[in-house]
């Protein structure tokens, strides 16, 4: 297999983890909602869960904004080094892997939020089954 495929096949999965990770953090949200008392508040754990959504949201349009800004500093840097050097248009160039160590940072940290969310709704869970009622 060429590294360009495995690379398609590594961007293909953590596309599939962000679009199932949206999902999994709305129905997380609605979740919470059942937990909302008729004064409008929340157990500590839910609150907990819906703050990490929050962190969530933002580390997901943190990776793709931070991963569009990091490439575009890239290209322009190279496009202008190349066009100082040899007065042409760049047509290729190869992209080192810092160039997405950002965006990999903030994909690994909303992936560990949303579980950590899920940890609280599971905490909560427990708390209710096992020990609410004892």
């Amino acid at each position: 297999m060429t590294t360009e495929s495995l690379w398609d096949k590594y961007a293909e999965y953590t596309r599939d983890v962000t679009e199932h990770s949206r999902k999994l953090a709305f129905a997380a949200a609605a979740i919470c909602w059942f937990f909302k008392t008729p004064q409008i508040t929340f157990p500590p754990a839910i609150l907990w869960s819906l703050a990490l959504l929050v962190v969530y949201f933002i580390c997901d349009v943190l990776h793709y904004l931070v991963g569009a800004f990091s490439l575009r500093y890239f290209l322009e840097r190279e496009e202008k080094k190349h066009w100082n050097e040899t007065g042409e248009e760049l047509k290729a160039v190869l992209k080192p892997r810092w160039v997405d160590y950002p965006a990999t940072f903030f994909f690994v940290v909303k992936t560990v939020v949303l579980l950590s969310s899920f940890g609280m709704l599971a905490t909560e869970f427990v708390y209710r089954i096992f020990l609410h009622h004892s």
